[in-house]
C-alpha cells in the first residue's frame, strides 16, 4: 500500500517541478521580469496611496474620509477660483480654499470641533515647541449641530502642510486626527512614485533582454558527397 501510495505522489510533485520557473533560461528571464514589474508597480502604488501619505485621510467607497477617534466624517474640498473640481488629498494650486466635513456619526454634533493648519516642519513634537509660530489657519472649538463643518482659508505659497482636526466631548473624550497635505505640489509629491515606476519599467526590460531566449542558427544539412570521378578508359 505504500507503494501504490506514494507513487501518485511522486508524480504530483514531478509534475509541480516541472512549472518551476527555473526549469529553462527563457523561463527564467520571463519570470524575473513579471516579478520586477509587480514589485515596482506595488512599491508605486505604496507611495502614492493616501493611506499612507495622507495619515487618518482615506478614500473608501468613493469618498474621503477623516477618521476621528472612533467616527468618521466625510472629507471634501474645493478650490473654486481654479476649478470645479473636488479634492480629496492634495491642494493642487494655491489660492481660496473651501473645506467641507460631514459628520457620519450624530454623537460628533453634541461635541466641539477644531481645526488648525500648521506648515509641515517635519515632526508634531517641533510644532508643539511653538504652534501659534507655524500655524498657518485655525478656528476654536464650536459646536456643529448640523453636523456639517465649513472652514475656508486663502494659501498664498504653495508648500507642505498639516490639517489637525481636534474633536472634543463633555465626559473628556478628547480625539485628534492628523492629516499631512501639500499646496500647489501636487506633481512633486508624486513625482517619487513615477520615478520608480520607470526605473522598474527600465529594470524589467534589462532583466528580459539579459535573460532573452536567443534562437540558434538553422544548420545545414550534411551534404552527400560527391562521387569519385572514374578514371577515363
Amino acid at each position: 500500500m505504500r507503494d501504490d501510495d506514494s507513487a501518485p505522489r511522486r508524480k504530483s510533485s514531478a509534475f509541480f517541478g516541472s512549472l518551476r520557473c527555473a526549469f529553462s533560461r527563457s523561463a527564467a528571464g520571463f519570470c524575473a521580469a513579471v516579478f520586477g514589474a509587480v514589485l515596482a508597480l506595488a512599491l508605486a502604488v505604496g507611495l502614492a496611496s493616501p493611506a499612507s501619505a495622507h495619515g487618518r485621510l482615506g478614500a473608501a467607497e468613493g469618498r474621503c474620509r477623516l477618521f476621528i477617534g472612533p467616527d468618521i466624517m466625510n472629507f471634501t474640498g474645493y478650490t473654486p477660483d481654479v476649478s470645479k473640481s473636488e479634492f480629496c488629498e492634495d491642494i493642487p494650486a494655491t489660492g481660496r480654499m473651501i473645506m467641507v466635513l460631514d459628520d457620519e456619526q450624530a454623537e460628533l454634533r453634541d461635541m466641539s470641533i477644531e481645526i488648525r493648519i500648521v506648515r509641515d516642519i517635519g515632526s508634531e513634537s517641533r510644532e508643539n515647541e511653538n504652534i501659534e509660530a507655524v500655524t498657518e489657519a485655525y478656528r476654536g472649538p464650536k459646536f456643529y449641530p448640523t453636523g456639517t463643518v465649513n472652514f475656508e482659508h486663502d494659501f498664498k505659497n504653495a508648500g507642505y502642510y498639516v490639517g489637525i482636526v481636534t474633536v472634543t466631548g463633555e465626559h473628556g473624550e478628547r480625539w485628534v486626527s492628523r492629516f499631512p497635505f501639500s499646496v500647489g505640489l501636487s506633481f512633486w509629491r508624486a513625482l517619487p512614485a513615477y520615478l520608480l515606476l520607470a526605473i522598474g519599467t527600465l529594470a524589467v526590460f534589462a532583466i528580459y533582454w539579459r535573460h532573452r531566449p536567443i534562437p540558434k542558427a538553422p544548420q545545414k544539412a550534411p551534404r552527400d558527397p560527391e562521387p569519385e570521378a572514374t578514371p577515363a578508359e
